[in-house]
């Protein structure tokens, strides 16, 4: 059995061997989380939950983790990035790290910078068996621009958001995870005042 801690108001399940997710359900759709090491990318709509998600996984291990805020409000421990080149982010602390996001630093240097940067990091966090993670908006960067990173990175995780009527469906894609193979649905979700959750009225597998 997994052993259980409350952080931040959020019930989070610590498997051995793997690294939360930040979110209960998917860390049972994957395996118990985020292989240690890996590199993850989150794409997404401005109000998709992708700024959520980024802050659950950074909450649950902030001494582990450095997040750099680029495009939102920098809260108690982020560190504010918004003038911040590229190299100097990813060439930063000995911890692992988060960005908020990978978007504008495209807009503003380049896809390269980007790409040699992420790249750059990967021994440091396969060293301290901690993670990167990124969080990138769907729509703004050439699809050319977009597979480079996906190839790039370890985890891809895309965050949909559509209307049905007047309601908004959300839905959780696994599109890309090494070493295991991604789940075979979309993962329903809804976002709260405490963050992402996977939705209850539908079975995780």
């Amino acid at each position: 059995m997994p052993d259980e801690t409350d952080t931040a108001r959020i019930v989070i399940r610590a498997y051995k061997g793997r690294s939360s997710t930040g979110i209960n359900g998917l860390d049972l759709a994957l395996e118990g989380g985020f292989i240690p090491g890996s590199s993850i990318l989150i794409i997404g709509s401005a109000t998709s939950g992708v700024d959520r998600f980024a802050r659950q996984f950074w909450t649950i291990s902030q001494e582990k983790r450095s997040f750099y805020m680029i495009d939102g409000y920098r809260e108690e421990g982020m560190i504010d990035a918004k003038a911040m080149a590229s190299a100097d982010i990813f060439q930063g602390e000995e911890k692992g790290l988060v960005i908020d996001s990978l978007s504008t630093l495209i807009i503003r240097e380049g896809i390269e910078p980007v790409l040699s940067g992420i790249a750059s990091c990967r021994q440091g966090i396969l060293n301290l068996h901690e993670h990167a993670f990124f969080t990138l908006y769907r729509g703004l960067h050439d699809l050319y621009a977009e597979i480079l990173l996906m190839r790039l990175c370890d985890v891809v995780i895309e965050l949909h958001e559509e209307m049905r009527g007047s309601e908004v469906i959300r839905v959780l894609e696994v599109k890309k995870i090494t070493g295991m193979q991604p789940p075979s649905r979309v993962l329903p979700f809804i976002v709260t005042e405490k963050g992402i959750e996977l939705s209850t009225t539908s079975r995780v597998v």
